[in-house]
């Protein structure tokens, strides 16, 4: 068909869109990412002949064979080949410093604009810069075996497009490695989340690196504009580059290189079907709905305590009202995590404690992971999606809602302005989840808003969401 001319598209990301698991019988299996990256992601890899190179979990040693998917696997990698899969082993210490030691330890917080949760350390920043070599060479050996494979089709520059924080360095390294062996390529990098203003990113003392390591790309995409100018701002400032701030151009060793803001979507028809199949949740309560994963840059506690504020203030709400938090375990080998879980636990306690009646009580919380149509009838019925984050990327709970509001009349969606979204959904209720008294009042005008603006608002927060879905972003970053 028409796709076989397309250029083949390489993606290096962390993970593969799969993990290897062992089934009942001790063989080893694919369990196959639903997320909405993959969901965009893997048919284009499939369709273009391409490659995906990543990390397959800690089952995988170096030598084993990558198994087919399942016959009845129906995830979006079901059709990836194994021979299309490039798997990197990452010894266990060195993934451990690499992961959750520079990744998760440093540029988490960092890049989410909190400094004094990192922690910095030589040893693991060596880890990291290991690791991304590591990635670099199977990603470069693999290019130039499928190079070799394809030398008859004329089908333009292999397209290699590396994901996130973890893999910062990688550009440079596989840009270096193709000019040293004429080997045409293109490569785009894709942040997933914020970059931080140079007076929070200085604080990293290796940033030059990173920043150069970046600017091996010839696109680098950002969620949001202001993340492009946070970025340009520090490769003017950090490097010296010459910048042009109007179009989004920085000059680094006699090229330029292109940054830009590239909002991704979501599979949102997906959402929309699975909320019209989806059972309906048996409550007579409206509905408050958080789902976050476990992670202090969601500004859990905060939520809760807004909460707490709205029964003390607008006693009307009480027995009337429930917020229902779903918290997503997330990296619980790292004390942070740990500590959060705690003080939610608690918090949770307390208020349920000091509101309960006979037969309401005002918070449910589920620490857990829950089946994608379970939170499909959760989204479809909340009377409010209530989205706090202190710092987020993007943030696609929000657009997952809007996708699910398929009921007459519609819930409202609040949205805190450190979220990569609000640059966007301009009909949601802004809240600053900082200032409680402020976020309590938004909360009350949300739950007592009339049907006609509420539908009003939903309205048009879906046609965007419907028409700048996760085919749209990926439309537009091969156009790029």
């Amino acid at each position: 068909g028409k796709m076989a001319y397309k250029p083949s598209l390489i993606v290096v990301s962390n993970r593969l869109p799969f993990v290897l698991k062992e089934n009942e019988e001790g063989k080893i299996e694919r369990a196959g990412s639903a997320g909405g990256l993959v969901t965009a992601v893997a048919p284009i890899v499939i369709e273009s002949g391409g490659l995906w190179v990543g990390w397959p979990g800690s089952l995988y040693k170096p030598g084993m064979v990558i198994p087919e998917s399942d016959p009845t696997d129906n995830s979006p990698s079901s059709g990836l080949k194994s021979d299309k899969v490039v798997p990197v082993f990452l010894e266990k210490k060195l993934f451990e410093n690499y992961y959750n030691g520079c990744c998760n330890g440093t540029f988490w917080p960092l890049f989410h604009s909190m400094p004094d949760r990192a922690i910095f350390s030589a040893d693991d920043w060596k880890s990291y810069l290991n690791a991304n070599q590591l990635f670099a060479e199977l990603t470069f050996e693999a290019i130039r075996k499928l190079e070799k494979s394809r030398v008859h089709n004329k089908t333009g520059k292999p397209l290699v497009w590396l994901h996130d924080y973890h893999l910062m360095p990688a550009a440079s390294t596989i840009r270096n490695a193709a000019i040293r062996s004429n080997l045409e390529i293109k490569i785009g990098f894709f942040l997933h989340v914020p970059f931080p203003p140079w007076d929070i990113f200085r604080v990293f003392p290796w940033g030059d690196h990173v920043l150069q390591g970046m600017l091996g790309s010839d696109m680098i995409g950002f969620h949001t504009y202001d993340y492009c100018i946070n970025f340009v701002d520090c490769c003017q400032r950090g490097l010296g580059c010459r910048v042009d701030r109007k179009a989004l151009l920085v000059e680094h060793g006699g090229r330029s290189v292109r940054v830009r803001p590239l909002p991704i979507g979501l599979p949102y028809d997906k959402f929309a079907q699975l909320a019209k199949e989806a059972e309906p949740i048996l409550s007579d309560k409206k509905v408050i709905l958080g789902v976050d994963r476990l992670d202090y840059t969601k500004g859990l506690p905060q939520r809760l305590k807004t909460f707490e504020l709205l029964l003390t203030r607008y006693p009307e709400h009480l027995e009337k009202v429930v917020l229902l938090q779903v918290a997503v375990p997330s990296r619980t080998d790292l004390k942070r995590y740990q500590d959060l879980k705690e003080e939610m636990d608690q918090l949770v306690g307390r208020i349920n404690g000091r509101f309960a009646t006979a037969t309401w009580s005002p918070i449910r919380y589920i620490y857990g992971t829950l089946p994608q149509a379970q939170l499909a009838s959760f989204y479809r019925d909340s009377a409010v999606a209530f989205i706090t984050p202190l710092r987020d990327g993007m943030n696609l709970v929000a657009k997952e809602f809007v996708a699910c509001q398929v009921k007459d009349p519609p819930g409202v969606l609040i949205i805190s302005p450190f979220a990569g979204a609000a640059e966007t959904m301009h009909e949601a209720l802004i809240c600053n989840p900082y200032e409680l008294t402020e976020a309590a009042e938004v909360l009350h005008r949300a739950l007592t808003m009339p049907e006609d603006e509420r539908t009003l608002r939903m309205n048009y927060l879906r046609r965007r969401e419907k028409a700048r879905d996760v085919h749209f972003w990926m439309n537009n970053v091969q156009t790029v």
